[in-house]
């Protein structure tokens, strides 16, 4: 029996098919400009670091023993610095919900760097020879960063 106007007797055919715009998973117009400004301040500095990286290899004799080798190899952190600022820029710009992933994921990898930096270092005290120690500390740290950022995103 209906005794109202809002009463129905069966189903409404449309009331399943209704959605809302804001249960949309994709990226809104405001996301895609800062994505596209930070690509426009990160790729300058990635590709000028490259560029830097590969006149070091070709050019820079880092085996050899002359005293211009230490410039040629620090040459590449120019460009890595422009980076920094692209990031710097990037987390401004983005909301705080995204600041928070982001800095989650980030802080997850300065711990992981850390950590394997502490192995490394004690490894080195007992006399293991870890020639790419730095290396090994960066790829830690940027793994750690890339599956702390998916964990958090997850969550």
């Amino acid at each position: 029996m209906v005794t109202s106007v809002l009463d129905r007797r069966g189903r409404i055919p449309h009331a399943f098919m209704m959605t809302s715009d804001l249960d949309n998973s994709g990226s809104s117009r405001g996301d895609r400009a800062r994505t596209r400004a930070y690509l426009i301040d990160f790729l300058p500095g990635i590709i000028g670091y490259l560029a830097v990286l590969a006149l070091v290899v070709a050019f820079g004799n880092l085996d050899g023993s002359s005293p211009w080798r230490f410039l040629w190899a620090v040459l590449p952190v120019i460009p890595a610095l422009w980076c920094l600022r692209a990031v710097a820029r990037h987390i401004g710009r983005i909301d705080d919900y995204q600041q928070r992933l982001l800095l989650k994921g980030i802080g997850i990898g300065f711990g992981v760097a850390m950590i394997t930096a502490v192995t490394i270092g004690f490894l080195g005290i007992a006399g293991m020879e870890t020639r790419f120690a730095g290396w090994i500390i960066f790829v830690a740290g940027m793994l750690g960063w890339i599956v702390g950022a998916a964990v958090s995103a997850k969550r």
